[in-house]
């Protein structure tokens, strides 16, 4: 097969949905390293009883910035609401 029927091959795959085992895409990168953060039940209560109000206020719930640090001896806990522009410190110290 010359180099322009096998163009024409690889057009028709591509124009009909399928790939050729040489257009497959490289597997994605491995994942490295994952943190989670979690917030506790009480945590949770006073983010879900903040974002009642903002829903109360502005008719929706709008998007969310969590910020999670360290202080060294403990997390710091801070949520940012875009929509309200106002945050939520939800850092527990009793926990230290």
């Amino acid at each position: 097969m010359n180099d322009a029927q096998e163009r024409i091959n690889k057009m028709y795959l591509r124009i009909n949905g399928e790939v050729t085992d040489h257009e497959m895409p490289p597997p994605p990168p491995k994942k490295g390293k994952t943190k989670t953060f979690t917030l506790d039940e009480n945590q949770v209560k006073k983010l879900e009883e903040w974002q009642s109000h903002i829903k109360a206020i502005y008719g929706s719930y709008g998007n969310y910035e969590y910020t999670f640090s360290s202080s060294g001896i403990g997390q710091i806990v801070v949520v940012y609401s875009e929509l309200a522009d106002t945050e939520l410190d939800l850092t527990d110290v009793d926990s230290w």
